[in-house]
């Protein structure tokens, strides 16, 4: 009897222990999951704020808009689109641009230029290349040429003694389409990351333009 006694309690003994582990691997876990997703939760905060775009501390937003029916682009939604009339008015030359975007202060613009200048992708290279060939009295920052979205873009980044260009050429129905960012030279490097948030967001449907600006 003594001895069924006591095999009983070791046998709830180590029941017991059994069941502390148990209890201890399940807790160790929980705090374990809650501190990954905590700090998953601070990165990913982080990196929401990171991604927000400033001037002058000022967060920009931006507008989805569509171009002919043909392309999407995002611009600031503080920029004016100018009307047919004072865009005439105000640029007034032949190969103006057929949509200009214009901040508050008349500094910063979106130049928009569909032409009927021929043009393939594989002929985009070369057009860079004469284009860099071409400037003077222009200091270039970057160049090249990339593809996204199953389309050839050519990159030309530049500044002159009073001027930041941030631009972009690609190819629509063979026909030369160029994109254009500017600025004044002195407060560029506010403007560098609105430049190519309008640049990266150019892309040619519904699709890629809500996963653009969702992501």
């Amino acid at each position: 009897m003594v001895f069924n006694m006591k095999r009983k309690e070791i046998i709830l003994g180590v029941i017991g222990i059994i069941l502390i582990v148990v209890v201890a691997f399940f807790i160790a876990n929980m705090i374990h999951d809650y501190t990954v997703d905590s700090v998953n939760s601070g990165k990913k905060k982080e990196q929401e704020k990171n991604d927000v775009i400033k001037v002058d501390g000022v967060e920009v937003n931006f507008k989805t808009y569509r171009v002919d029916s043909s392309f999407f682009l995002n611009i600031p939604d503080t920029f004016t689109m100018l009307d047919e009339v004072t865009l005439k008015s105000k640029y007034n030359y032949n190969n103006r641009p057929e949509l200009v975007f214009m901040s508050k202060s008349d500094s910063e613009h979106v130049f928009v230029s569909t032409t009927n200048e021929d043009m393939t992708d594989d002929g985009l290279e070369a057009y860079l290349n004469n284009m860099i060939a071409g400037l003077t009295n222009m200091t270039l920052l970057e160049s090249g040429v990339y593809q996204k979205h199953d389309k050839t873009f050519a990159k030309l980044v530049a500044t002159d003694q009073n001027t930041y260009y941030n631009i972009r050429f690609f190819t629509l129905d063979n026909k030369l389409v160029t994109i254009e960012f500017n600025t004044p030279v002195n407060v560029y490097k506010e403007w560098e990351d609105v430049a190519n948030e309008v640049m990266d967001s150019i892309c040619f449907n519904e699709e890629d333009i809500k996963k653009y600006s969702s992501d």
